[in-house]
Parts: structure tokens; sequence; C-alpha cells
């Protein structure tokens, strides 16, 4: 993981074709997380902060738990 206080400040920029908001996520903190393109993000509002988490339906957290069972037995 790549420590260094520039890479944690993100701009907010807006696309000049459709006026729509984004942030570019730095690669060094998706390959932390191991993101990947099309993985499912959970964008959640609390407060004034925007948590970003990976998307878990149930059937993955299901997966989750008998592999960790698994492993164990």
């Amino acid at each position: 993981m790549r420590k260094k206080p520039d890479d944690t400040k993100i701009f907010l920029q807006v696309d000049p074709l459709n006026g729509e908001y984004y942030i570019r996520i730095p690669e060094w903190m998706i390959n932390d997380l191991s993101w990947y393109e099309d993985t499912q993000i959970k964008v959640t509002l609390d407060n004034d902060e925007i948590i970003l988490s990976e998307y878990e339906d149930e059937w993955r957290k299901i997966w989750h738990i008998f592999k960790r069972q698994k492993d164990i037995w």
C-alpha cells in the first residue's frame, strides 16, 4: 500500500459531456481492496461522509461463510 498524503486528496470533477459528477480513485487504493473493473460498489451517505464499500449480495455472503467453515474443517 502506498501511503502518500497527496494520494488521499481526491477532487470532485464534472464530466464535460454529460455534466455528471465523478471522482477518480487512485489505483493503489483499488489494488489494496482487490477491486477490479465492474466490481459492484455500495455507496453510503453517513452525515457528512460518503463511504464506498464492496457490495455483497446474500449469496456471496453465504459463500464466504461456507468457504471459511470449509477452511476450518
